[in-house]
């Protein structure tokens, strides 16, 4: 009886640790000169190999482009003294493979942390529908021509009768001179392209025709800078999407700008009442840079004009998600004049293998901070995390109900959409404005 519950217990442990060892990440990212461990329980083997030599050590023996094996229980010690890659191939019990990891040694990319309150103005690819509404027509009956053609909120409309849509007023005078004609409108929906024929009907309130939908063609608010390149001006700021405040859907950019933010006023979050820093920026005055995308990581682009920050003038390492630990932490945001430094603790780290959001936990810490905001507020979105000299993660909301607490993305994440260490093909900034 005794060896059949101690066979149950080897056969869970065995199942466990190959399930660990064949869901792990194809692609295994490590800093160039630090050193991974990985434990394993089972009687693994291993088979390595490095496109060239010098590149990988394991358990301190040189991995050669020819291949290296050895066997190895617990723990497996992996070092790197330069960037490269190379393969790993474990293999059970040293005959059968399990799984095939490639080794990818990155230098790690390095940024300037924001902090910088910001205006954002984006404007809409065209305008987005945010609402549809029934309207009296002559006749006295009730209609609604865009609902009717297959139109719906949330849905853009690029053109009319292969007009480009420029904004919402431009909408009005294309349908100024309609008659109750037949329309062509070009719509997007999500990465459709679709066409609807609409036609408008006299209302009998004003006599104008109308095709029964409420559309917006821009929309500003204020955030917060999270990094920039300061070679090629690429910067990522807020963490998550632009979304239309009615839908709730992502905005499609055609344009927009960030712009230097002056704060006007603080509301205190409390619980079930979330805060909100307000800002005063001009549309025409102190331009930063230019958006080129809005994604669910936050939006991305290029800066005109060199930022600066008191407190890492010179560019800092991009952790990887591997590199952030639950502990003190702090954050740069600003709530008055300049960008301050405010004391959190990161409380829980998820494990993430590809881009997510909510990839950690954080609680303000600073009192400072308590005092001035009551923990985070809208307008704190952006504001770079710092733990152990490098960038490990970006605010993003605000839990409703303890707004001393958080969600935060991962720099890593952010990084990777901002295309960082190619500047998406700018110009280096103009240091001298």
């Amino acid at each position: 009886m005794a060896v059949v519950v101690v066979m149950a217990i080897l056969s869970a442990v065995l199942l466990s640790d190959i399930y660990r060892i064949v869901s792990m990440p194809g692609e295994y990212l490590v800093v160039e000169g630090e050193e991974r461990t990985l434990d394993l329980i089972l009687p693994i083997g291993i088979f390595a190999t490095s496109e060239s030599e010098g590149i990988l050590k394991l358990n301190g023996m040189e991995v050669t482009t020819g291949g290296t094996s050895l066997s190895s229980w617990n723990p497996l010690i992996i070092q790197t003294s330069a960037t490269g890659g190379g393969t790993i191939e474990f293999r059970l019990f040293g005959l059968i493979p399990i799984k095939k990891l490639t080794v990818s040694v990155i230098s790690p990319a390095r940024v300037i942390p924001g902090g910088h309150s910001i205006g954002v103005k984006l404007y809409t690819q065209g305008v987005l529908v945010v609402a549809l509404a029934d309207f009296t027509g002559i006749d006295g009956k009730s209609h609604n021509p865009a609902s009717q053609a297959g139109i719906a909120v949330g849905d853009s409309i690029i053109s009319i009768n292969n007009i480009k849509v420029r904004d919402a007023d431009h909408v009005i005078q294309l349908l100024g001179g309609n008659k109750g004609e037949e329309i062509s409108i070009e719509i997007k929906r999500g990465k459709q392209s679709l066409v609807k024929t609409v036609k408008p009907v006299k209302s009998q309130e004003d006599g104008k025709y109308r095709i029964g939908a409420w559309v917006r063609d821009k929309t500003a608010g204020v955030g917060t800078l999270s990094f920039y390149n300061p070679e090629t001006g690429a910067f990522g700021a807020l963490g998550h999407a632009i979304t239309d405040v009615d839908t709730g859907l992502m905005l499609s950019v055609e344009e927009g700008e960030i712009l230097e933010s002056r704060i006007a006023s603080i509301k205190k979050g409390e619980r079930s009442k979330p805060g909100e820093i307000r800002g005063i920026f001009f549309e025409e005055q102190n331009k930063l840079g230019y958006i080129q995308k809005n994604t669910e990581f936050g939006i991305f682009g290029i800066l005109s004009k060199a930022m600066g920050n008191e407190y890492f003038p010179e560019p800092i390492p991009v952790a990887l998600r591997h590199q952030v630990k639950e502990g003190p932490a702090f954050i740069l945001t600003t709530v008055d004049e300049k960008i301050g430094k405010f004391a959190i603790e990161i409380q829980k780290v998820a494990k993430q293998y590809h881009p997510e959001p909510k990839s950690m936990v954080v609680k303000v810490a600073d009192e400072r901070l308590l005092e001035a905001t009551g923990g985070i507020v809208q307008g704190m979105s952006g504001s770079p995390i710092i733990q152990d000299g490098r960038l490990v993660g970006i605010v993003t909301h605000v839990f409703v109900n303890d707004p001393t607490r958080g969600y935060a993305i991962f720099a890593e994440w952010m990084v990777q959409h901002a295309e960082i260490n190619t500047g998406n093909g700018a110009a280096k900034v103009d240091k001298t404005e």
